[in-house]
């Protein structure tokens, strides 16, 4: 079964998130900090959500370093992000991420870009 990472510090955020993907064929590794996240991305998913606001490190900052592994470089990842600021979607775009999902995330969306990564 493909795996999808969920970084995202907001339990409820995650919960969500991962109920949405409940609809679709997938396992989910779910982290809570931008380290946890990389260290999970060993696990190889074909698609990585990263909130952008975490404790530790940007979402950005998460997507710069996965780029810069072999592993990671063309995998699909998507920013999560209440927040829709000029400089927030300009960092987003210049670590390597390939899209954005704004909160609170709507199912379409969601659909929309599973149909399209995955």
């Amino acid at each position: 079964m493909r795996k999808v990472l969920i970084a995202d510090d907001d339990f409820i955020s995650l919960e969500v998130l991962k109920a949405m993907l409940a609809n679709f064929e997938v396992s989910i590794l779910t982290a809570m900090t931008g380290e946890e996240a990389l260290n999970l991305a060993g696990e190889a998913p074909v698609l990585i959500f990263l909130d952008y606001e975490m404790p530790d490190m940007s979402g950005a900052e998460v997507c710069q370093e996965l780029r810069q592994s072999d592993m990671h470089k063309n995998t699909p990842v998507i920013a999560i992000t209440s927040h829709q600021s000029a400089s927030e979607m300009s960092a987003c775009r210049e670590a390597g991420m390939n899209a954005t999902l704004h909160k609170p995330v709507s199912p379409e969306a969601l659909s929309e870009l599973m149909t399209e990564y995955l």
